[in-house]
């Protein structure tokens, strides 16, 4: 997963790096075409406005534009009341951080700054010399944030991602319902959970990358999918701590090792639970309905059993509120093979 993540993170910077070349060299040669001046900033606000996620492109290009207004109304009095020099730029500097800051738009004061030197050197606010930067502006951003639209979603490595998960969860899964009706357990350790939090953890990073980086309400999917997998780790690291502190084996082990493994067997994405909770109901019942323990070894291993009965249903009901949770819609996408 690792290495795999590794490639990706290579492939996705040399993306990034041939969008910046190829957007600066568009920006300018655009710029040279409509015959603006310092037609190179269009190319050099374009390298600035390309970020890692398209909504962080759009967001810095939006910031940019609200800035450009204020520098520009900022500019045009520093410099009507203190003249075109050096004294009255850093007058300018100073009133325009002061103004970003509150309204968060810091993000947009060097491309801005650098516009405003135009004016300084044209010694000209004329509307003509406004326009030439707004233009400016507008090519450079606009040039960066179509470029930008395109980030590859990976779609593909999360739904990837996902299928390992689900073999990961299948593993512990398994390794309980062989351990639960075992004694000896000085070879059951906790190992299988390292790699399933580790995959865990690079889902929810591919989860919200990919909604950074869409406009579309599937990647609020992603993100449940992930977040519901996770608090079912969490259960399943308390049955195992559970299934540890068993000394003994009561007669009804061997039924909820069975029930454990049907679960691996069919808890896949599109398992809404229900009729897995329906089975443990039972089996719950039938727990309660057992002859009373006869020693305080087999009470407190009983009552150990019926605590992990417990957390499978609540296991089981995190997986039924997220299918009861899914549209039409998401249900036809991901449940369905579209």
């Amino acid at each position: 997963m690792l290495f795999r993540e590794s490639l990706g993170e290579k492939a996705f910077s040399m993306l990034k790096l041939i969008k910046i070349a190829v957007g600066s060299v568009a920006a300018i040669f655009i710029a040279d075409m409509l015959g603006l001046s310092s037609g190179a900033s269009a190319g050099i606000i374009t390298l600035l406005t390309i970020q890692d996620t398209a909504k962080e492109t759009i967001a810095i290009s939006v910031r940019r534009a609200v800035a450009f207004l204020v520098a520009t109304a900022l500019a045009y009095a520093v410099f009507y009341l203190g003249g075109y020099n050096a004294f009255s730029y850093g007058v300018f500097l100073l009133l325009f951080i002061a103004c970003c800051r509150p309204l968060r738009l810091s993000a947009a004061v060097s491309t801005n700054a650098v516009l405003v030197t135009h004016y300084l050197v044209q010694k000209d606010m004329s509307l003509l010399r406004i326009g030439n930067e707004a233009l400016l502006l507008f090519i450079g951003a606009g040039i960066g944030t179509l470029l930008n639209l395109y980030i590859p979603g990976k779609r593909r490595e999360i739904r990837a991602t996902q299928r390992v998960l689900e073999e990961d969860l299948r593993t512990v899964l398994l390794r309980m319902s062989e351990y639960i009706k075992k004694e000896d357990k000085s070879d059951y350790t906790g190992s299988c959970f390292d790699k399933l939090s580790a995959d865990l953890a690079e889902g929810k990073r591919q989860a919200f990358a990919y909604m950074n980086n869409t406009f579309f309400q599937e990647s609020k999917y992603f993100i449940e999918y992930m977040n519901m997998r996770e608090q079912q780790c969490t259960v399943l690291k308390d049955i195992y701590k559970k299934i540890m502190h068993i000394s003994t084996i009561p007669a009804q082990a061997e039924q909820i090792s069975s029930f454990i493994c049907n679960i691996s067997m069919s808890f896949g994405e599109s398992n809404n639970a229900k009729g897995l909770l329906d089975a443990l109901s039972k089996l719950l019942e039938q727990m309660k309905g057992s002859a009373l323990p006869v020693t305080r070894e087999e009470f407190e291993n009983r009552a150990v059993l019926y605590s992990i009965l417990v957390d499978l249903e609540y296991f089981l009901q995190l997986k039924k509120e997220f299918a009861d949770a899914r549209t039409e819609e998401e249900i036809r996408r991901y449940w369905k093979g579209e």
